[in-house]
């Protein structure tokens, strides 16, 4: 009887578990992870920089921006400063060599314009010492030269020595443009006052004596003697040289 009203019991309802569906999913998740770190074991690494090393990776991130957040404001970081400072010297020079249009080593080109200056003068001075002497035989030998030959031969020689002297000529330009253009490109340096002066004071001198020479020499005088600034300071530097007494 007791059996009769025993209440029969819910026979739960278990899932079954699916075996299969579970090993497959953990061979995906540890193949994922497989790659992943093989992903990264592949990575390069390049260091920490200067800037990190000293404040920190978080810091130096927010500082490469070059501008930083502080108390509520803007401020550019000494960096972002030295760059824009950098850039300004740069454009600078460039504005300043602006007018050199071509590279050339000037050192070379001013020691070959010295020498052809001096030649050009040496030839000068020889030039007109005798040229009182031979101007009328070298007259009258051109003369005879050209009188020699026939008219096509006369018009040739003609045409050859209008040809020297053209390129003479030109040469002559070409030096004194090389010239403008070694004067424009080297910069100008302030000397200061004191200098200025003292330059001002030395080529005076140096006009006094030269007037004072030719003036000299025109009355049949002997040249005066030319101050040098060497010869004053000596008793004072005798006196700066001595001892004081203790």
């Amino acid at each position: 009887m007791a059996d009769l009203f025993r209440k029969p019991k819910r026979k739960i309802q278990k899932r079954k578990i699916d075996t299969e569906e579970e090993d497959i999913y953990e061979e995906e998740s540890s193949r994922v992870s497989d790659i992943r770190d093989l992903q990264r074991s592949r990575e390069r690494k390049n260091g920490l920089t200067e800037l990190e090393c000293a404040v920190g990776i978080t810091k130096a991130a927010a500082l490469e921006d070059g501008i930083q957040m502080t108390g509520g404001g803007m401020m550019m970081t000494a960096k972002k400063k030295a760059a824009m400072e950098a850039a300004s010297i740069e454009h600078g020079l460039r504005d300043q060599f602006e007018k050199e249009t071509m590279l050339r080593d000037e050192h070379e080109e001013l020691r070959k314009y010295i020498d052809d200056g001096l030649t050009h003068y040496t030839k000068d001075n020889s030039s007109n010492s005798t040229q009182k002497t031979e101007k009328e035989p070298k007259i009258q030998s051109t003369s005879y030269k050209f009188s020699s030959l026939n008219a096509d031969d006369r018009d040739v020689e003609l045409l050859k020595e209008a040809a020297a002297k053209v390129r003479a000529n030109q040469g002559k330009k070409e030096t004194e443009l090389l010239s403008e253009h070694m004067l424009a490109g080297i910069p100008e340096v302030d000397l200061g006052i004191s200098t200025r002066i003292t330059n001002i004071l030395e080529t005076e001198k140096k006009k006094r004596f030269l007037l004072q020479k030719s003036a000299a020499e025109a009355a049949g005088l002997p040249a005066p003697l030319e101050e040098s600034g060497e010869s004053k300071p000596k008793h004072r530097r005798r006196f700066n040289n001595q001892r004081r007494p203790f």
